[in-house]
């Protein structure tokens, strides 16, 4: 972990090169390396006792008898042996050294938490004693939580989600207090803490019908529609069809405008950027807007709270009704819309709830084995319960007091591919409007200035996820305007299982009456054109305007 300052902003840097994961890793590295050089002493060693034996038995009856070279020959032996053995014993501790490492920092964060668990029920347990002046004493107690040095709202929110829950039982009595001690008997796995509020209420919204089983419909949105300073085309105009022109500045600022650009779209949508790299192979860019809509648990558009719910829990699909992700399907069709090939290099872009989905994208199996992500580049997303594949880098920009970044019940871990850059942005004014402070910590304009400024950082973990979107996009140096092509595709949240409405009975039919007297089987074109559920990209599902929507 190390810290940064730059134009008035500092800025705490976990993960990467700054992480003892990453030393940890280069040892298993070095470890295999030196388990191979074992190995080849190991031919070294057959081939000097082959010739040990062979001048052996060439000197029986020589005089005078090579008593010097053979004792050297085994001796020689016998110091490579040594030598292997003590070669593969250090190779075998370095590789192990990466793995005691994690397991004893697991079992030291286990422990930790268990301890501040029981701090936290030990103090609701004295609150519950003072009777009416408990009132008075939780006043005090949450008055000096807040007054942590060095804590933020983030931190707050994280430490009142994590220990909350203990102290609530302390101020219930020493009834709750045991019932409490009891469950925790069997919590094991205190990494998915931040997933079990997420898996009860989808279970919940699942039980009660508030979220119903759906899938994706896609279609490519025309330019007229997203990009306000395009001219008219008329409908249908392969303008949109065969994409856009477009350029992208390969730099953190650069990728992260590209989902800000994505509020600005019709609701449900994502960009998609194609970038033509100089050795002729292309790399692609999804830019994924936050949660759009909050006023429905399962609307039309796929970034609403169910979806939410669904990248969170992506990992536990199964127990669900829903099995798929509609966001993961969407990012799939918009990139097969647009000519990706399974093996082309991908990153993916968003913020807040977009996050969500681009971090629960680069841990899904099934959704790698279609779609080869490299990198996501994420803001003001709770995102580090999602197990990221080793071979995707992670950029993830924080602020001190985004409370959002909190509901993940933690930081995420510093791991070698994992970089977490978190902004001590000081808020505008005073200070003093709390709500305010909320809102600008979380807004998507003050992390692009975030941005800007760890574009200029020197800081080693950063210089080096720079260095690889820069790779991935083909840049020839820091900041490059990179050409390319761009779609948008809006997607719409279809549910597999429409709610069933009364239909008025129907007057009798004498010709259907007759046919089905007969046995006639089959069923009669009453002129009614039937629509498919999900037409393809391209078809329009939506009204020809799109409606305005704010930032959330």
């Amino acid at each position: 972990m190390s810290d940064w300052r730059g134009d008035g902003t500092e800025f705490t840097v976990a993960g990467g090169l700054n992480s003892i994961s990453y030393v940890l890793e280069e040892i298993t590295v070095a470890g295999h390396t030196v388990g191979m050089l074992s190995e080849r002493m190991g031919q070294l060693i057959d081939t000097l006792e082959s010739e040990g034996n062979w001048l052996s038995r060439a000197a029986v009856g020589a005089l005078p008898y090579p008593y010097g070279p053979l004792a050297a020959v085994r001796n020689a032996v016998w110091i490579a042996g040594r030598g292997k053995e003590e070669i593969a014993n250090f190779a075998h501790k370095a590789r192990r050294a990466g793995e005691n490492y994690a397991d004893v920092e697991a079992s030291n964060a286990a422990l930790i938490a268990r301890i501040n668990r029981l701090s936290a029920l030990h103090k609701g347990l004295n609150t519950w004693l003072l009777g009416p002046l408990a009132p008075l004493q939780f006043i005090f107690d949450a008055a000096a939580l807040s007054r942590q040095p060095g804590m933020g709202l983030r931190d707050l929110t994280e430490k009142m989600l994590n220990d909350g829950g203990a102290y609530g039982a302390g101020l219930l009595g020493p009834g709750a207090g045991v019932l409490y001690l009891l469950s925790q008997l069997r919590r094991q796995n205190l990494g998915a803490s931040g997933v079990q509020p997420a898996f009860m209420l989808r279970k919940a919204f699942d039980g009660t019908g508030l979220a119903r089983p759906g899938q994706v419909a896609v279609r490519a949105v025309p330019v007229r529609e997203w990009d306000p300073t395009d001219p008219y085309y008329p409908p249908g105009h392969a303008s949109y069809a065969d994409g856009v022109p477009w350029k992208v500045e390969a730099s953190i600022e650069g990728l992260l405008a590209g989902t800000s650009d994505a509020y600005k779209y019709p609701p449900g949508s994502i960009g998609v950027v194609r970038i033509e790299r100089p050795d002729g192979s292309n790399a692609w860019i999804v830019h994924l807007p936050g949660t759009e809509d909050w006023s429905t648990i399962d609307s039309k558009n796929p970034f609403d709270m169910e979806g939410n719910l669904e990248g969170l829990t992506a990992a536990q699909r199964e127990a669900f009704q829903q099995q798929e992700v509609v966001v993961q399907e969407l990012i799939k069709e918009a990139l097969r819309a647009s000519g990706a090939l399974p093996g082309d290099d991908v990153l993916l872009t968003g913020h807040s709830g977009g996050g969500i989905h681009a971090a629960a994208a680069a841990a899904d199996p099934a959704f790698l084995a279609e779609v080869n992500v490299k990198m996501i580049i994420i803001a003001g997303s709770p995102a580090k319960n999602a197990a990221v594949d080793e071979g995707t880098s992670v950029l993830d920009l924080q602020n001190e007091h985004d409370i959002v970044t909190a509901t993940d019940f933690g930081p995420p871990a510093a791991a070698p591919n994992w970089v977490t850059a978190t902004s001590h942005r000081p808020p505008s004014g005073n200070g003093s409007d709390l709500g305010k402070v909320i809102q600008e910590a979380h807004a998507i304009d003050n992390y692009l200035k975030d941005a800007a400024t760890l574009d200029q950082s020197q800081d080693p973990a950063v210089e080096e996820s720079r260095e690889i979107l820069r790779t991935i996009m083909g840049a020839g140096g820091a900041g490059a305007a990179v050409a390319g092509t761009k779609w948008v595709y809006q997607g719409r949240d279809v549910n597999s299982q429409p709610e069933t409405k009364a239909q008025p009975k129907s007057k009798p039919n004498p010709t259907i009456d007759r046919a089905k007297k007969a046995g006639m089987g089959g069923s009669f074109n009453t002129g009614t054109r039937q629509q498919p559920l999900i037409p393809s990209v391209g078809t329009s599902i939506f009204p020809s305007s799109p409606s305005a929507r704010k930032q959330r």
